[in-house]
């Protein structure tokens, strides 16, 4: 009776070691599985950001496809230039859209377009800053006046605050677009 109430008591009960073991395996299988969540998150951080940037750059290009040759200038595009955006009271407001015309007048009769449109509170935490250049290009083959080319630089920091928002320094990574631009009302058939 002795011997079978020892083997029922050692049966049951875990031991100091065992259980010290079984939390060691536990927390070695689950150090991987929370690195991997940790720097999945980061680097899906990283790529929405880019894609933002990308999306902004990409803004400032059809804007400028469509806007009359005549009119493409670094003038033309100072609104769209700077941080995205602005000091609201204790913190920071997204920047407004510009907005154009419509170009049907029932559109704006019928109060189908907004009027002021504003970038989402998501592009705050990567302090974006957009710069344009357009610039004329000569080619020996097109007469003057026939080609621009128009830069963007979307620049954004990652992981911290820049000193001044408003200026584009501070900024650890950058997304740089082109395009030329044909002035097509002036070729000759």
């Amino acid at each position: 009776m002795m011997l079978l109430k020892s083997k029922l008591h050692s049966r049951r009960a875990m031991g100091f070691v065992e259980l010290l073991i079984a939390v060691l395996v536990v927390a070695a299988c689950a150090v991987p599985v929370v690195y991997m969540v940790t720097s999945s998150r980061t680097e899906t951080s990283k790529a929405i950001h880019y894609l933002r940037a990308v999306e902004l750059a990409n803004e400032v290009i059809e804007w400028a496809s469509v806007t009359e040759f005549s009119q493409l200038d670094n003038n033309a595009f100072s609104s769209v230039r700077g941080p995205l955006v602005e000091e609201d009271g204790a913190g920071f407001a997204p920047m407004k859209v510009l907005v154009a015309a419509p170009a049907h007048p029932v559109w704006n009769k019928d109060g189908l377009m907004a009027s002021v449109l504003q970038y989402s509170e998501q592009y705050n935490n990567a302090w974006f800053f957009r710069e344009v250049e357009i610039s004329d290009v000569s080619s020996g083959y097109l007469q003057n006046d026939m080609l621009k080319k128009v830069t963007v630089r979307v620049k954004w920091s990652e992981a911290h605050r820049p000193a001044n928002p408003n200026l584009p320094h501070d900024r650890n990574r950058q997304v740089e677009m082109s395009v030329l631009l044909l002035n097509d009302k002036n070729l000759m058939y």
